[in-house]
């Protein structure tokens, strides 16, 4: 009860603490650029021998779908990509060459869904038309040039959901860091309202 009277009291105070902490969330997510994502999932499936067991054959997908999520990241798959003729814009990923690849890694996300064989492949870009170009340039090079990177017979990759771009800027995102900034700002000033009011009793 003594806390509720002391927030009634300073009610201005825990408002105008709040608003500072969201317009400085305001500040941080305006101050990046919008950038719309697009979607796809593929699956990578081997054609195993019907002596092969399910377990054996669901571990090797598994292990391929991991191990080409690692490859996507790497210098050589983004050189591929970008000659894969999806009319990616080739200045957004200019500077030196780990300048490049970490441009890569934030531009695109790859990860494996566990003992399923299933890679969600999530792109993020200013342009809309950019991130879905990148998305297919990323399928397509997956499924033309995976074979470089392991030596496993008949590995098929098969898209089973297409790129599918927001409509909308998904990162940053927007509302997560308003709620964000007025609860860590609410927390911030009860905090600092309880401690005025313990250190007055005192």
């Amino acid at each position: 009860m003594h806390i509720l009277k002391a927030m009634k009291k300073s009610y201005k105070t825990i408002v105008a603490i709040t608003a500072i902490f969201l317009v400085i969330a305001l500040i941080v997510t305006f101050a990046q650029s919008l950038k719309y994502g697009t979607e796809s999932k593929i699956l990578v499936v081997q054609n195993f021998s019907e002596d092969v067991d399910a377990y054996s054959a669901s571990r090797l997908n598994e292990y391929l779908s991991g191990l080409l999520v690692r490859v996507i990241s790497s210098e050589s798959f983004f050189n591929q990509a970008l000659d894969s003729g999806f009319n990616i814009d080739r200045s957004y990923f200019s500077g030196a060459r780990n300048k490049q690849i970490k441009q890569w890694e934030k531009t695109v996300n790859a990860r494996s869904t566990y003992d399923s064989g299933i890679i969600t492949l999530s792109v993020y870009h200013a342009n809309p038309e950019q991130a879905e170009n990148i998305s297919r340039a990323v399928i397509y090079t997956l499924k033309t040039t995976n074979n470089f990177y392991h030596s496993i017979p008949n590995v098929d990759i098969r898209t089973i959901d297409s790129p599918s771009t927001s409509r909308f800027p998904v990162k940053p995102n927007i509302i997560l860091n308003i709620l964000a900034g007025i609860v860590f700002g609410l927390v911030i000033s009860v905090m600092y309202v309880y401690y005025l009011e313990q250190k007055k009793s005192n």
